[in-house]
């Protein structure tokens, strides 16, 4: 008996060759690389838990006469951190409150200077500048160290490496701006100084989105998380226009608002003329027309600028981004103001609450899949052991 290959054709009785089938083909599918939804921060911080941190930090801060401020300042920060999730991880803030009251209390002690040398002589006024000028910078400068050093995201420090030298360069141009008019009008103009400081105070605030990019650039482009540094890249035409569109925005709503509540005013007054009470009523409306148009103009400029930044910073793999609203926020806010007023401020730190849980969610990570590819080592330093350990050992923060 013969035996058929399975490729050889067999004959039926009708001697009609059938063929068999061809072997089929083996497919391989083609799998594409997905592209993974980002991953939102998750914020569990709850008013009712929140509430009792802060109901002790406010009674103990004024029982202290303000001494307790550091240590509420770090049961904040860690409560908020802590709640915090990134990838089902949490922060932590594990600074020392000590660190906070020495560099609070040299802050203040500077500018209640400052702002009392004047009164006593213009030389007064200009040693200070000079100690101001002098010191703030390299006061930032470890504020950014201490801040970064203490926030950690599973058993990783961040970091902070941006030189001092590079603090002066970023940090003094915008002081010299601000603190040197009082002193030119104290020496030069006598009384008549003060509308000197006032002119140019207010064309100071036309260098804010330069100095602004200058500060977020090196704060940002200088933080590292273990060793690997964060990338920046927005650039400084990106904060000029949001800057003033910002600007175009108070000028409508300031005007609105002040034609609106001026209308109201012009009848209130009608009313309230003969009772006496026409002085309160101005002060009251114009208190409103300010709160209103603070709470429009800094929705505008928290949604924008935390779109901006987040959205052009990358961490090794990881980029970040931010789709916060400027409607939604501001809804919050008008919301939060209202029940704050009604409560007499105890709907304060719910509202605090709302306000992150917003903005915490609706920052987005992509790339999550390299967080277990971060290194805790020690990253290369520009400065020598010595150094390193020197500023260490003389960490503070400004507290503000």
């Amino acid at each position: 008996m013969s035996t058929l290959s399975p490729t050889e054709p067999t004959f039926h009785p009708d001697f009609s060759p059938t063929i068999p089938a061809a072997p089929p083909i083996e497919t391989v599918a083609v799998v594409h690389p997905v592209a993974h939804a980002p991953l939102q921060l998750q914020f569990t911080g709850t008013g009712a838990e929140y509430f009792r941190i802060w109901s002790v930090n406010l009674t103990l801060t004024v029982l202290t006469l303000g001494l307790y401020s550091a240590w509420a300042k770090v049961r904040r920060l860690q409560y908020f951190h802590q709640h915090t999730l990134l990838d089902g991880s949490a922060f932590d803030y594990v600074a020392n409150p000590v660190a906070i009251l020495l560099g609070r209390a040299i802050a203040l002690v500077l500018l209640v200077l400052y702002y009392l040398a004047f009164d006593y002589a213009p030389e007064a006024g200009l040693a200070i500048t000079v100690v101001l000028c002098a010191g703030l910078p390299y006061l930032l400068w470890q504020s950014n160290r201490f801040k970064a050093r203490n926030t950690r995201y599973r058993g990783l420090s961040f970091g902070f490496d941006g030189a001092l030298q590079q603090a002066y360069r970023v940090y003094l141009p915008p002081l010299v701006v601000v603190l040197t008019p009082p002193v030119i009008g104290a020496f030069f103009l006598g009384p008549k100084g003060q509308l000197w400081t006032a002119v140019a105070s207010v064309a100071g605030l036309l260098t804010l989105p330069f100095f602004h990019a200058m500060f977020r650039r090196y704060v940002q482009s200088n933080l590292r998380y273990g060793q690997t540094r964060f990338d920046f890249s927005a650039r400084t035409r990106d904060f000029a226009a949001t800057w003033g569109v910002g600007l175009l925005v108070a000028t409508a709503v300031g005007f609105l608002i002040g034609v609106f509540v001026g209308a109201i005013t012009a009848v209130v007054l009608t009313e309230t003329y003969k009772s006496g009470n026409t002085r309160f009523v101005i002060l009251a409306i114009t208190t409103l027309v300010l709160w209103l148009s603070y709470l429009v103009v800094s929705c505008y400029f928290t949604a924008r600028f935390q779109t901006l930044v987040w959205g052009k910073t990358r961490v090794g793999h990881l980029a970040l981004h931010s789709d916060i609203s400027f409607s939604t926020l501001l809804i919050l806010q008008t919301k939060n103001l209202a029940l704050v007023i009604l409560t007499l401020g105890l709907y304060r730190p719910v509202a605090a609450i709302r306000v992150a849980r917003y903005r915490l969610q609706a920052i987005g990570v992509t790339g999550v899949d390299a967080l277990d590819g971060f290194d805790a080592g020690v990253p290369q330093s520009r400065h020598g052991a010595t150094g390193e350990g020197a500023a260490e050992l003389f960490e503070m923060d400004l507290g503000l």
